[in-house]
């Protein structure tokens, strides 16, 4: 009888371990930009670097960053402003616990990348004047750019490499 009790207190023990663990928070750091999907005054949605995925993510509404020398929420931030964020992993889905933000870097996502056109996207990034330095994913449909936003701002980026004739996610 004591040997069948003590399994089922073992067997109890192991449930509440393993529960517990499925319910602990996990923090994992990405970096990407702001998604152009709206998904209300809580939520924003982070396109990850390396990944061709978008995220949406909880954020508190009080949150703010440094944006343009003031203090902006997180959902009047632009799309494609690049961010590395720390997100919390918990039952209630992701949350944004912290959140730099870089105004010389983004990542542009392409709905395709065809054998050749790397090769073209790398000449046009190479001769844009502002472009310091670009790393492209072609895996995940991404290249990630660091630019000087002194000279070229995103939007202006972006509409080069579309009439270059890439289509952007």
């Amino acid at each position: 009888m004591d040997r069948r009790f003590n399994k089922i207190i073992l067997l109890m023990f192991t449930v509440y371990f393993v529960s517990a663990n499925i319910f602990a928070q996990e923090t994992d750091k990405i970096k990407g930009t702001i998604g152009n999907e709206k998904m209300g005054k809580d939520k924003i949605v982070i396109c990850v670097y390396g990944t061709a995925a978008c995220m949406p993510v909880n954020i508190d509404t009080n949150m703010t960053v440094k944006f343009q020398g003031k203090e902006t929420k997180l959902t009047e931030l632009p799309f494609g402003l690049y961010l590395e964020a720390q997100i919390e992993k918990d039952k209630n889905g992701n949350k944004v616990t912290n959140l730099l933000i870089d105004e010389n870097k983004t990542v542009i996502c392409f709905t395709e990348l065809n054998e050749g056109q790397d090769t073209v996207l790398k000449k046009l990034l190479t001769n844009i004047k502002g472009v310091e330095s670009f790393d492209l994913n072609t895996d995940s449909r991404q290249v990630f750019i660091e630019y000087n936003s002194k000279i070229i701002n995103y939007k202006d980026l972006e509409n080069k490499i579309k009439k270059a004739g890439f289509e952007l996610e």
